[in-house]
C-alpha cells in the first residue's frame, strides 16, 4: 500500500470520528436542557394527583369539593334550589295559582305540598289544621284555591266552605276527602265547593282540577281585584270629590248576567219616570255595546263620545249632548264604535254623571254586565242600584253573587233591590223560591210578557205603546216606589237641561 493511500484512510476515519463526537455532544446538550426544564416546572395540582380507577377515569368528587370559597363547601342542588331556578325563568308579571291547604292530617300536608312542589304555575301559601284556622287565613290571605279536608276538629270542611262563600269569595275551595260516597259530594258543592278530589290522588289529577277550578273562577277574581282597586282609588281621593253632591238621584239598573233584559227595563224605567215626574236623562253606560238606541228607535247623533277633546272631557257640554227623545226623555248614547270607548276613563265617568245631577230630576243609568273598574264607577256614584234578575238558575247564581260581593264593597243594603224579570216564565223557578235563596224580604216582579217584546222590537217602550199591558204597570209600579224612596225631600237641581 502506497503511502498516499495510508494517509487517506487516515484522513477518513478522523473525519467519520469527528462527526460521532459532534453527534454525541449535540445530544447531550439536549437531554442537560431538558433535565433543567423539568425541574422548574410547578408540581401537579390536586385535580392531576387524584387517583384513577382500573379504567383510568377519575372517581366522583363529592360537591362539596366543587368550586366554590376556600375551606367552605359550594352549594349543593337542593329540590328548594331547582325550583327556585326553574321559578326564575318564568315572567315576573305572570301570575301563580295562590293554594291554601286545611287538613289536620300533617301527613296529608306533606304530601300535598311536595306534590305541587315542582308546577312552576302553583304556590303554596299557607296551610291551616282546622276549618276555623282555614277561614281566618282565607279572609287574610286571599288563596285562589283552597285545598279542603271534610272531616277536621273545631270546624269541619263542609261548614268551613260555606262560611268562605260569604267572608272570603276570591278563594274558590276544592273538598279532598277519604269520603268519597255521593252524600258527601252533594253537601259539599251545596256548600259552595268548586270540585271534589278523592283521597289518594295523583299529582296530574290534582294539579288538573287546580288549573281547571283556577281558569272557571277568573272571572271572580278580576271582579274583586277591580273592585279593591276602585276602593283604594276612592278612598285615596280627598273627601269632596268622594262625597256626592246633593241633586238629582242616580238610579243603576245593573245585572251579572248578560242578555236577560238590563236594557230594557232601564229604557221602560226611565220612560215610566218621565211620565211620573218629567225631566229625566238616560244614560248608557254600556260604553262598547251599548244598545239604548235600538230600544228607543234614536239615531246616535250625538254621544258621550263628543265630550272628549284632546284626551280631556268637557263636563259642561253634557247638557247640549244629550238627545231628546219623543217621550220627554234625554238620552246621554254611548260611543258609536267599540274602540271609542277606551277613551273614556272612569274619572270621566265619574264626572259626566254629576254633571247629569245637576240639570236633571232623575238620572237612570244602564250598564254591562262586565264588572270593570268603569261599571264599578257607576254604581258607586248611585243612590239606588236595580239589580235584574230571571228565574234560572245560571242567572240567579250570579246575582247571588253579585250581592255577596256588594256586601264585600260595604254597598248598603238600602241602596240594592232586585227585579225579577220575566217572574212568570213557563218552566222557571217561583220568586218565592228565587227571594228565599237570595235573602230577601222582597223582590220587584216584572212578568213575562209577549207584548213587551213586541215593544222592544217596534224600538219604543211598552209604557208608551200599551200602559195597561202587565209589564208597562209592573215597571210603572217600580218608578212609584223608586221615587218615594230616593226622591222625597232631596233637594232638587234649579237649572234645567237644554
Amino acid at each position: 500500500m502506497s503511502p498516499n493511500t495510508v494517509l487517506l484512510i487516515v484522513a477518513l476515519v478522523a473525519v467519520v470520528f469527528l462527526v460521532l463526537a459532534g453527534g454525541l455532544f449535540w445530544y447531550w446538550r439536549q437531554r442537560a436542557a431538558q433535565s433543567k426544564t423539568a425541574k422548574k416546572k410547578p408540581p401537579k395540582s390536586q385535580a392531576e394527583k387524584r387517583p384513577t380507577t382500573s379504567d383510568g377515569v377519575a372517581p366522583t368528587q363529592p360537591a362539596a369539593a366543587s368550586a366554590g370559597a376556600p375551606g367552605k363547601p359550594a352549594s349543593v342542588a337542593t329540590p328548594a334550589s331547582i325550583a327556585s331556578s326553574r321559578n326564575n325563568n318564568n315572567s315576573d308579571d305572570e301570575e301563580k295559582i295562590r293554594i291554601l291547604i286545611v287538613d289536620d292530617n300533617p301527613d296529608t300536608r306533606e304530601n300535598v305540598s311536595r306534590l305541587l312542589y315542582f308546577e312552576k304555575d302553583l304556590e303554596l301559601i299557607g296551610q291551616a289544621v282546622n276549618g276555623r284556622q282555614g277561614l281566618e287565613m282565607a279572609i287574610k290571605m286571599k288563596p285562589h284555591i283552597v285545598l279542603m279536608d271534610i272531616n277536621m276538629p273545631d270546624m269541619d270542611g263542609i261548614t268551613a266552605t260555606r262560611e268562605m262563600g260569604v267572608k272570603a269569595p276570591f278563594s274558590q275551595v276544592i273538598i279532598m276527602s277519604v269520603q268519597a260516597e255521593q252524600h258527601y259530594m252533594r253537601q259539599a258543592m251545596a256548600a259552595g265547593a268548586r270540585d271534589f278530589q278523592p283521597k289518594p290522588f295523583t299529582v296530574d289529577e290534582l294539579v288538573s282540577c287546580i288549573r281547571r277550578v283556577y281558569k272557571i273562577g277568573l272571572p271572580v277574581y278580576r271582579q274583586l281585584e277591580a273592585a279593591e282597586q276602585t276602593q283604594g282609588q276612592v278612598a285615596a281621593q280627598p273627601q269632596s270629590e268622594t262625597t256626592q253632591a246633593e241633586g238629582a238621584p242616580v238610579i243603576a239598573v245593573y245585572s251579572p248576567k248578560g242578555g236577560i233584559g238590563t236594557s230594557t227595563i232601564a229604557a221602560n224605567l226611565a220612560v215610566a219616570l218621565q211620565q211620573q215626574q218629567g225631566d229625566v236623562v238616560l244614560m248608557d253606560a254600556d260604553l262598547q255595546f251599548g244598545d239604548i238606541l235600538v230600544h228607543l228607535n234614536t239615531k246616535a247623533t250625538r254621544t258621550i263620545s263628543d265630550l272628549i277633546q284632546n284626551d280631556e272631557l268637557d263636563a259642561e257640554l253634557v247638557p247640549e249632548i244629550t238627545l231628546a227623545h219623543n217621550s220627554g226623555l234625554k238620552l246621554l248614547l254611548a260611543p258609536p264604535q267599540p274602540q271609542l270607548a277606551d277613551a273614556i276613563t272612569p274619572a270621566m265617568v265619574s264626572e259626566v254623571i254629576k254633571s247629569l245631577k245637576k240639570h236633571c230630576k232623575i238620572v237612570v243609568i244602564d250598564t254591562t254586565s262586565q264588572l270593570n273598574d268603569k261599571t264599578l264607577t257607576v254604581l258607586d256614584n248611585a243612590d239606588f242600584i236595580l239589580v235584574v234578575s230571571t228565574p234560572e238558575l245560571p242567572s240567579i247564581k250570579s246575582t247571588k253573587l253579585f250581592l255577596e260581593l256588594a256586601d264585600q264593597l260595604e254597598f248598603s243594603a238600602h241602596k240594592l233591590g232586585v227585579v225579577i224579570n220575566r217572574a212568570n216564565l213557563p218552566g222557571g223557578i217561583s220568586p218565592d223560591k228565587i227571594e228565599k235563596a237570595l235573602k230577601l224580604s222582597q223582590a220587584y216582579r216584572i212578568p213575562y210578557d209577549p207584548k213587551m217584546h213586541l215593544a222592544i222590537n217596534k224600538g219604543v217602550a211598552i209604557t208608551q205603546q200599551e200602559a195597561s199591558a202587565p209589564s208597562a204597570q209592573a215597571v210603572t209600579y217600580i218608578a212609584q216606589d223608586l221615587w218615594q224612596k230616593l226622591g222625597e225631600g232631596r233637594a232638587m237641581p234649579v237649572a234645567e237641561m237644554a
